[in-house]
C-alpha cells in the first residue's frame, strides 16, 4: 500500500465526499462498489480494494451500490475532471508529464492544478507520479518481468536513476523483491516475563517483530505465518541485547523504541509508528492527539487502526495511547499487559517500584 491508497482509506473512514469523484472503491466480502462519501457500514480494511473508476470495478465484477450509486455521472466539475485525467496521464506515461504545459492546455495555472491535486488526491504530483512508477516496477517484477526491463518500462531513464531513487522504497533488492523475498534470514529469540512470553524477530537491519502472548508456540507460528518465505531460526545468543531491553522494557525500567527496526508497513502506518516511538516513557497521548501529531488530525480511526497492526509490541509502544476519556482502549496483546505496562513506567518515572 502507498500514501495514495491510505488517503482514500481515511477518506472512506470519514465519508469524505470531497474526493468523490476521484476514486472508487469496492468491499470483497460483499462484491459492491462504493463512493467515498457511501453512507452505508464502513469495510474492514482487509476488505477493501480501490478502482480509479466505476468502470473498472464493473469490470472486476463488482456491482455498484444502490445507496451511493457510485456508476451515475454527477454535475461535472472541470478541476476534478483535470486532476483525474492528469492521474492517468501520470500513470500510463512513461515519460515524465510537463504538467505546465498540461494546466494550460486546460485552463489552469501550474500552481492551482498542483494545489487541487494535492487537495483531491492527499499527495503532490510529483509524488503521485513516484507511486506510478515505482507500482509498475513492482508489477513488473512480480510478474517476473528481468529487472533492467521493468526499470527501463516504468519511466526511469537508467539503472541508476532507479537505484538510486526507487530501489530503496521496495524494501529490498529488485532481484529479491521479484523472488518473493525468499530466502530473507529472520532470527528470533523468546524470553519469559511477568506478563508472559515474549517473542522478538530481527533481521540484519533491525527488529521486525515483537510478540507477547501465554504459548511461545503459538507466537513462533505466528511469526512463521507473517515470514511464509524467510528463513526463521532461532538465535538466542544473536539477539541477547534484544532480549535484555525488551526484559527491561516490560519492567518499565527500558525504553524499547531506541531499538533499529526493520518493519514493513503502509506509509501512513510507518508515519504513525515513528510518532509513538518518540512519545516518552512514562507518557500517554490520546488518539486525537497522536492523529495530531502525524498531521491527519481527522484520520483518528486510521490511526487506532496502525495501532492495531502495530507488529512489534514495546519497539513500537502503541500501549501509551489511551481514549480521550482515560480509559485504555483497545491493545492487541491485552488490557491488562497494557495497564500493567503503563502501571511499570509510571512507577519507574515516578522512582517508585510497585
Amino acid at each position: 500500500m502507498n500514501d495514495v491508497e491510505e488517503f482514500r482509506w481515511i477518506a472512506i473512514i470519514n465519508r469524505d465526499r470531497s474526493v468523490a469523484d476521484t476514486f472508487v472503491y469496492g468491499v470483497t466480502s460483499t462484491g459492491i462498489y462504493c463512493r467515498s462519501g457511501c453512507p452505508s457500514r464502513r469495510p474492514l480494511r482487509r476488505n477493501v480494494v480501490f478502482f480509479a473508476t466505476p468502470a473498472e470495478a464493473a469490470e472486476a465484477g463488482l456491482r455498484p451500490c444502490q445507496r451511493c450509486r457510485p456508476e451515475l455521472a454527477v454535475a461535472p466539475d472541470p478541476g476534478v475532471d483535470a486532476v483525474v485525467e492528469l492521474c492517468r496521464r501520470l500513470e500510463d506515461s512513461r515519460e515524465p508529464v510537463d504538467v505546465a504545459t498540461f494546466a494550460a492546455d486546460h485552463g489552469y495555472s501550474e500552481r492551482h492544478l498542483r494545489r487541487r491535486f494535492t487537495e483531491l488526491i492527499g499527495v503532490p504530483v510529483a509524488t503521485y507520479a513516484r507511486i506510478a512508477r515505482d507500482q509498475h516496477v513492482r508489477r513488473s517484477l512480480r510478474s517476473r518481468v528481468p529487472v533492467t526491463q521493468a526499470i527501463v518500462d516504468a519511466g526511469y531513464g537508467s539503472s541508476r536513476a532507479f537505484y538510486e531513487q526507487g530501489a530503496a522504497r521496495l524494501g529490498m533488492p529488485p532481484s529479491r523483491f521479484s523472488d518473493g523475498a525468499r530466502g530473507e534470514q529472520v532470527t528470533f529469540t523468546s524470553l519469559d516475563t511477568p506478563l508472559g512470553t515474549v517473542v522478538a524477530a530481527a533481521t540484519s537491519r533491525g527488529v521486525c517483530a515483537v510478540r507477547i502472548g501465554d504459548d511461545e508456540t503459538t507466537l513462533v507460528d505466528e511469526l512463521r505465518h507473517e515470514f511464509p518465505l524467510a528463513s526463521l531460526v532461532r538465535g538466542d545468543e544473536e539477539l541477547e541485547e534484544v532480549a535484555h531491553v525488551l526484559a527491561g522494557a516490560v519492567r518499565g525500567e527500558a525504553d524499547a523504541s531506541r531499538l533499529p527496526i526493520d518493519l514493513e508497513g503502509t506509509a501512513f502506518q510507518m508515519r504513525v509508528w515513528d510518532v509513538l516511538r518518540h512519545v516518552p516513557l512514562g507518557q500517554t497521548l490520546t488518539y486525537s492527539q497522536l492523529a495530531e501529531r502525524t498531521g491527519t488530525p481527522r484520520a483518528v480511526r486510521a490511526v487506532a487502526s496502525a495501532c492495531a497492526a502495530n507488529p512489534a509490541a514495546l519497539v513500537v509502544p502503541c500501549h501509551r495511547i489511551i481514549r480521550r476519556d482515560g480509559t485504555l482502549g483497545g491493545y492487541r496483546w491485552g488490557l491488562d499487559t497494557k495497564a500493567a505496562l503503563l502501571e511499570n513506567e509510571r512507577a519507574t518515572v515516578a522512582g517508585v517500584r510497585p
